[in-house]
């Protein structure tokens, strides 16, 4: 299973954008960036995951599965995160968790 470190680099209204980096232990101690991802949650993609009926907490599981999905398929490859995935789902929860208040 391949060690990834996540690294949330911009954050904005709608979307966040982290880096994932390979190799964070080995090959000379230095992680490369394999590529950067957005993870989207504007009021439109939050409005189709309650459309669908999920709760926050149920949206929360949507996005890190859809995510780990996303990487997974880039690197045609089992993955864990070694860190950055808490801070990264941390960002992603600020930003919707007001969408889902009464």
């Amino acid at each position: 299973m391949k060690e990834l470190l996540l690294r949330p680099q911009e954050i904005f209204v709608t979307h966040v954008e982290v880096d994932v980096l390979d190799f964070p232990k080995g090959l000379d101690k230095e992680p490369r960036r394999r590529m950067t991802v957005a993870i989207e949650y504007s009021k439109y993609d939050v409005d189709q995951l309650k459309k669908d009926g999920l709760d926050l907490e149920g949206a929360m599981a949507y996005y890190e599965d859809w995510f780990y999905h996303l990487i997974r398929a880039h690197l045609l490859s089992d993955w864990t995160a070694v860190g950055g995935l808490e801070e990264t789902m941390a960002i992603v929860r600020s930003h919707i968790e007001n969408m889902f208040e009464a």
